[in-house]
């Protein structure tokens, strides 16, 4: 009976959104509002957003917490707003000054937001809950705490190339306002009714799935299965050759050398390969020979979140390893790096893998058979990401000898496995540069380069020759430039982990304020993230611009997992006066988790990984069709290399076509002699 009155205004609720929406799908089209719409991918996308904020104030509204669906509808909005404002590429930066009719339409989105939310806390007596908030946190930490978020909410890099320091400041500034009102809403919605109704749990096979279907999705509409960058076309390249039952293919034609040309390429000694590590590759051979290399990824991200959640469930309960399975579904980190054909996902997967093995392996066979299977994944991700491996191999490795039932035994079994694949790799060295010591990346590199100039530490002859501009800063590499790529890196991180905005650090500076007593895994946890920090810091250059933070990926279990238990901090000193209470925080902390998936992640891939770099799929679909069947294609205009030479088949024999790029000097006729019975045509991109 009492819900009866609520009716009308429901519907007179629901018909002012709809208008709302009509008006700013207007807003959006001009000049064309009526006919002919032609909206921009990130036009389309803001709709998108206004349509899930829509569908939570409908939900919310329904279940009778209007004050929470107002709340949910204004972060969502607003937090999109500021998205939609910022410039993608390279580094995030936020749009000062809005540039358009439509930034200005998202700073009244915001402000919208702000009006909400200083009436929303007005209403929730805002003195009783910051006074609340300084008993229960503490005044000096929740200081802290914005310093520390403030502080990594805009990459440094960027500004000390330009040596804008002011505008750098003025940036900290204004996204520290924006961080402050984001979280005030998501404050006052943990003073009002959730629309969510007692606890609910689901099977991690719910958030495992989440997480293969949405890497599916970004990488057929943002990646659209090909390379964005020079790595992936020679790990595609070297993965061919493995899956052809080769470890090199005979080198091309003189003639068509030139144009086969490309990063990490070597033709040498009648040989042609890709000089990669030989780990990840041989992982996308297995893709290549059923057809779908773009499916390798996607399911190791769902088995990662499964080991994940087995991990965490393991060493601190079924709670929070809901909470780390359902982090690592929605971070946009994890899903981008999915959709794409880098190596980084198979390297969490093996490193969850060796753990969960360890976490199961004990003294007697089985368990000692265990333990070989985990130096086995371990060796893998050293014939990947060699530096990774030493890294996570040296702390798994000390976990086996010195965690429960450790024992010299226990280390012999794992180092066993570990050796084996070693030995594998050694081996490949030696077949490839003649010495099992060399890798064919180092090699390659000493060669191009020069000797030790891509090594790790400190010198003044290390680094790219000529430098690489914003992401190289200076000459060489020290200590103060590995500082300001270690900050860059870690705001990166706040942006890009979680896709919040508040932070995605922002759980893990709540546990490292407010997590007390340390658990024993806390602190391996806390381990493994300085060292994946501290051995990259050695390394000449901060590589986020595409991936975000990807050399520190392997750190993102550790992280997420510190998430888990600085929310479960949160929760502990903000218990409600009943269950109700944890259900409201809790559906604050779904919302988050809803926003880093549905919002983030979509806006990454519009605005920044589709068509990364140049590279597109048109001579891809062109080839399918047979176009260039039995033809030597020279590629010129606006394509990146990669878009032509990731096709070429490592033996050019075949009808399959050949791919070459336009240096300006190829030589027609020796390529049609080089290539009989092949004719040789130009191809000019658009």
């Amino acid at each position: 009976m009492k819900a009866m009155p609520v009716e009308p205004n429901l519907r007179a609720g629901l018909a002012a959104l709809a208008g709302a929406a009509a008006l700013l799908w207007a807003a959006l089209a001009l000049p064309s509002p009526l006919a002919g719409i032609a909206l921009d991918p990130i036009d389309r996308w803001a709709l998108s957003v206004l349509a899930l904020a829509l569908a939570a104030l409908g939900y919310a509204m329904r279940c009778g917490a209007t004050r929470f669906g107002v709340l949910a509808f204004v972060f969502l909005t607003g937090s999109g707003a500021q998205l939609y404002m910022t410039e993608a590429l390279w580094f995030p930066t936020l749009h000062l000054k809005p540039q358009n009719g439509r930034e200005w339409l998202m700073v009244a989105v915001i402000a919208l937001e702000a009006a909400v939310a200083l009436r929303a806390l007005r209403r929730a007596r805002q003195g009783w809950v910051l006074a609340e908030a300084r008993r229960r946190l503490g005044t000096a930490r929740i200081a802290v705490y914005f310093a520390a978020s403030f502080m990594l909410g805009v990459p440094l890099l960027i500004y000390v190339w330009r040596g804008a320091y002011g505008a750098y400041l003025a940036h900290v500034a204004v996204t520290g306002a924006l961080t402050v009102l984001h979280l005030a809403v998501l404050i006052a919605m943990s003073q009002v009714r959730s629309p969510i109704r007692g606890v609910h749990r689901v099977s991690p096979i719910v958030p495992a799935t989440f997480a293969v279907l949405a890497s599916l999705l970004l990488a057929q509409f943002a990646f659209e299965h090909i390379p964005h960058d020079e790595d992936e076309v020679a790990y595609i390249f070297q993965a061919r050759t493995l899956a052809g039952g080769a470890l090199t293919a005979p080198a091309p034609p003189e003639a068509a050398q030139a144009g086969l040309e490309a990063h990490l390429f070597e033709i040498s000694d009648g040989r042609w390969y890709a000089a990669a590590m030989p780990g990840w590759p041989a992982a996308l051979a297995l893709g290549l020979v059923s057809g779908l290399p773009w499916l390798v990824n996607p399911i190791l991200a769902g088995i990662s979140v499964l080991l994940a959640y087995d991990i965490a469930r393991r060493k601190v309960g079924q709670e929070q390893a809901d909470l780390v399975a359902a982090m690592m579904a929605s971070s946009p980190w994890l899903l981008a790096a999915a959709g794409t054909l880098m190596p980084h996902t198979l390297t969490l997967a093996l490193m969850l893998f060796a753990w969960w093995m360890v976490l199961r392996g004990g003294s007697d066979r089985t368990g000692l058979r265990r333990l070989a299977v985990a130096g086995l994944a371990i060796g893998w991700i050293v014939a990947t990401r060699p530096l990774d491996g030493m890294v996570i191999g040296a702390a798994t490795g000390l976990w086996v000898l010195a965690g429960p039932g450790g024992s010299a035994r226990r280390v012999m079994a794992f180092g066993a496995g570990l050796l084996v694949v070693v030995g594998l790799l050694l081996a490949y060295n030696a077949a490839l540069t003649g010495s099992a010591l060399t890798t064919p990346f180092g090699a390659y590199i000493d060669r191009h380069w020069a000797p030790g100039a891509d090594a790790y530490g400190f010198g003044a002859d290390i680094g790219a020759p000529g430098g690489r501009e914003v992401i190289d800063l200076w000459p060489g590499h020290s200590p103060t430039e590995a500082a300001v790529n270690v900050l860059t890196m870690a705001a990166s991180l706040q942006f890009d982990m979680l896709g919040w905005s508040i932070g995605s650090l922002s759980l893990v500076i709540a546990f490292l304020l407010w997590q007390r007593p340390l658990r024993q895994f806390d602190a391996a946890m806390i381990a493994v993230v300085i060292g994946v920090v501290a051995a990259l810091a050695l390394y000449w250059f901060a590589d986020s611009y595409y991936l975000g933070p990807r050399y520190w990926f392997l750190a993102s279990f550790p992280l997420l997992y510190l998430s888990a238990r600085g929310y479960e901090a949160l929760r502990t000193r903000f218990p409600g006066r009943n269950e109700e209470g944890l259900v409201r925080i809790d559906s604050i902390l779904g919302l988050c988790c809803i926003f880093g998936l549905a919002v983030f992640t979509p806006w990454r891939g519009v605005e920044k990984y589709h068509r990364y770099g140049g590279y597109d799929p048109q001579l891809r679909d062109l080839a399918a069709t047979g176009l260039f069947d039995g033809q030597v294609v020279i590629v010129a205009g606006g394509h990146q290399a990669g878009s032509a030479l990731f096709l070429n088949d490592p033996w050019l024999d075949g009808s399959a076509p050949v791919f070459l790029q336009d240096t300006g000097d190829l030589d027609t006729e020796a390529l049609v002699a080089a290539f009989p019975g092949r004719k040789v045509v130009r191809f000019v991109a658009e």
